[in-house]
């Protein structure tokens, strides 16, 4: 019998971000790999400049001037199955605006430079499903209750207004 898998969320393969500096070329992210299951959490850790940063923004596409990514793929399947590679689109496209924040977040490491202190997390997090996914007010609370039920965070009903 032969077991059908599905394919990944995610998948990074051979990843390369580099930044051209005067002193020559830094390698941030040198060949890093990594798929990511639907459903599956995913840790990087590491010590302070080690690429971590880098390689989520590699994947969002935020990767700041001077760098850039040099080689490797970003494949982000769809529920068919479809691979689409986040290095092949264009900067300002539509489709690579759909997938920051539709599909793929990032926490940064400063909280207080990513999520404000005078505002709920409920507030923030809805604001981002009003932009990509749905402008109703009550299917934007239950679809980020449902997130951060998904992440596990307990008690989300109660900590959206916190």
């Amino acid at each position: 019998m032969v077991i059908m898998q599905s394919p990944p969320l995610l998948s990074v393969e051979n990843l390369k971000t580099y930044f051209n500096l005067r002193e020559g070329t830094l390698k941030a992210v040198d060949g890093v790999s990594f798929s990511i299951a639907r459903g599956e959490v995913l840790g990087i850790i590491g010590e302070s400049g080690c690429g971590k940063s880098i390689t989520g923004r590699s994947i969002l596409r935020i990767v700041p001037k001077p760098g850039y990514i040099a080689d490797g793929k970003i494949l982000l399947y769809d529920t068919a199955g479809q691979a689409t590679d986040l290095v092949q689109l264009r900067d300002k496209s539509p489709e690579l605006y759909a997938v920051r924040g539709g599909k793929i977040s990032m926490v940064f490491q400063e909280p207080m430079t990513s999520l404000s202190p005078v505002h709920t997390i409920g507030d923030q997090i809805t604001e981002t499903i009003h932009l990509h996914v749905t402008k109703d007010k009550k299917q934007a609370w239950d679809i980020a209750v449902d997130l951060l039920n998904k992440v596990g965070i307990g008690n989300a009903e109660q900590r959206m207004n916190a």
